[in-house]
């Protein structure tokens, strides 16, 4: 038994981008510092201990590490599988939120199972991608079988599913996602125009359908009445004036305790404070690299799958890091988004694990080479 282990484990470790891994470790990391700095002072704020939120952010990120390594050693056939699975069931629980949810910031997006604050559309964007992907590429090795439509058909299903809680920015992720997919691939230009066009139409007609969507892009745009409707933005730019080129020092600044989401949807503004600008540079660089470096990798592949997998993820986590730090530096409206890996949130952080884990898969020696 000992030894079959440890023979998977060595064909693992010579086979998987030991790169990816790095920047991936080197980021959980940073983010442990960052939950060390920043969340004491919001437990305190809305009456929890000191160490609370420290505690939870520990205890996740073994449990994320387990999951990329176990994710990253599975079959391909196998990730399709379970992502079909789990996208089903994500559809399933997101559906029960309606009735079963916690309503916050009047959104119903979150379960408690078992004591456990469970946000399903989180798991939603990696096993989507995957079924997506999976379809797409089926259409490209039999071109009787609708792969395309079908797709098309799930995110039709998925979307107004998605806007009923509401979740506007998973929405655009996933759109973008999805779109994304379809240019790799090699869809014509004017098929890949229509569906970006019906995109757009369907997110500018959420101006006027979503109310509290409306009011975030009239405070973008024009300003808010009053301070507090633009409080938590010049808070976050003030606190990138404040750290200068080295920042304050870990704990040392402020705006953790201004900004009631400083441990999640502004720890770039955090990190901003008490890192300084060349942190920040740091991060995005680390950011960029993996970009680059997965890239590299999914356009070595002739697996049509594999390529539209991979840069269909690689997109989402593009997107949802452009969003948190844009809402940060006040380049777009305001968003609830984690920085994966950085902000504080246990179903992000397990779901960016099961992303990453599948891009290390893909991305293996054997995978890449094998066609």
């Amino acid at each position: 038994m000992f030894k079959t282990v440890s023979v998977i484990f060595r064909r693992w470790v010579n086979s998987t981008d030991k790169i990816q891994l790095f920047i991936i470790l080197t980021l959980l990391s940073f983010g442990v510092l960052v939950s060390i700095a920043s969340t004491p002072a919001v437990a305190v704020k809305i009456g929890l201990q000191p160490f609370y939120f420290i505690k939870q952010h520990l205890a996740i990120v073994p449990v994320s590490i387990a999951i990329i390594l176990y994710v990253s050693m599975l079959k391909i056939r196998y990730i399709k599988l379970l992502s079909l699975l789990g996208y089903i069931a994500c559809i399933v629980l997101i559906i029960c939120t309606f009735s079963f949810g916690m309503e916050i910031k009047g959104a119903r997006r979150w379960l408690n199972i078992w004591g456990f604050s469970l946000q399903p559309s989180e798991f939603l964007k990696p096993t989507l991608t995957i079924v997506t992907a999976w379809l797409i590429s089926e259409q490209y090795r039999d071109r009787s079988f609708p792969g395309i439509i079908l797709s098309f058909a799930t995110i039709f299903i998925t979307v107004p599913i998605l806007l009923l809680q509401p979740d506007v920015g998973m929405t655009v992720i996933i759109l973008g996602t999805w779109l994304s997919q379809l240019f790799i691939s090699g869809l014509s230009i004017s098929m890949i125009i229509t569906y970006c066009i019906t995109a757009i139409s369907a997110i500018i007609s959420l101006y006027f359908l979503l109310p509290h969507f409306a009011d975030r892009i009239d405070k973008f745009l024009f300003g808010g009445i009053d301070e507090s409707d633009t409080y938590q933005v010049k808070r976050s730019l003030e606190a990138f004036k404040n750290g200068g080129l080295l920042g304050k020092g870990p704990g040392e600044g402020v705006i953790k305790t201004a900004v009631p989401d400083s441990h999640s949807d502004f720890v770039f503004s955090v990190i901003g404070e008490e890192f300084g600008f060349i942190t920040c540079v740091a991060v995005i660089a680390l950011f960029v690299s993996y970009i680059i470096r997965v890239l590299t990798r999914i356009m070595k592949s002739s697996d049509m799958f594999q390529t539209i997998a991979g840069f269909g993820i690689l997109c989402q986590i593009l997107l949802q890091t452009l969003i948190n730090i844009g809402t940060s530096l006040n380049l777009i409206p305001t968003k609830g988004m984690t920085l994966p890996f950085i902000s504080y949130g246990g179903s992000s952080m397990l779901a960016t694990s099961i992303s990453v884990g599948i891009v290390l898969c893909l991305t293996k020696r054997q995978n890449v080479l094998q066609n």
